[in-house]
């Protein structure tokens, strides 16, 4: 399973959760009514929403999503970890809210958000699993073998400058 998921497969793939849910939560999310009482025979009406498009919390999980599909090209394993199961919490809000909805919203916004939420939960212990073999960078941590000699120490330099003295 590791060979599959990748670090950037990961990134990637979430960025793709992102989006679905991004696109999700702009769908109506409440059902069209026609009054009777206004409607003409033989004549097409269009159907008024009864209230706001758009679920603004699918918008905050697919904004959770993003950010932490590249949290995970940066943290070590532990955070891997703290970040993936925000991923998966996060799939199962998005899971709540279109379960919560399955009576009041048209079907065409509610099981799409219902299957993208479990795919969110499924992707992020299948990430976990495979993120224990992943490489870390270390291009940026300092080695534990420091210099001692000031000339090699760049901040040996500024402290000798911070105390008036001249380094050169």
């Amino acid at each position: 399973m590791s060979a599959l998921l990748t670090k950037g497969r990961t990134v990637v793939l979430q960025l793709v959760l992102a989006g679905a849910l991004w696109f999700l939560s702009g769908r109506p999310w409440t059902a069209e009514t026609v009054d009777p009482a206004t409607q003409v025979p033989g004549v097409a009406q269009t159907a008024a929403a009864s209230g706001e498009t758009g679920h603004p919390l699918l918008t905050a999980a697919a904004a959770v999503l993003a950010v932490s599909s590249l949290l995970l090209a940066m943290l070590s394993r532990v955070g891997r970890y703290v970040v993936l199961g925000l991923t998966g919490l996060t799939g199962l809000g998005a899971l709540a809210v279109g379960a919560a909805a399955a009576g009041t919203a048209p079907a065409a916004s509610v099981w799409p958000t219902v299957a993208v939420g479990a795919l969110t939960v499924v992707f992020a212990v299948c990430a976990a699993r495979a993120s224990g073999s992943w490489q870390t960078s270390s291009r940026y941590e300092r080695s534990a073998a420091a210099p001692a000699d000031p000339e090699e120490d760049p901040t040996a330099a500024w402290d000798a400058l911070s105390r008036g003295e001249d380094p050169s």
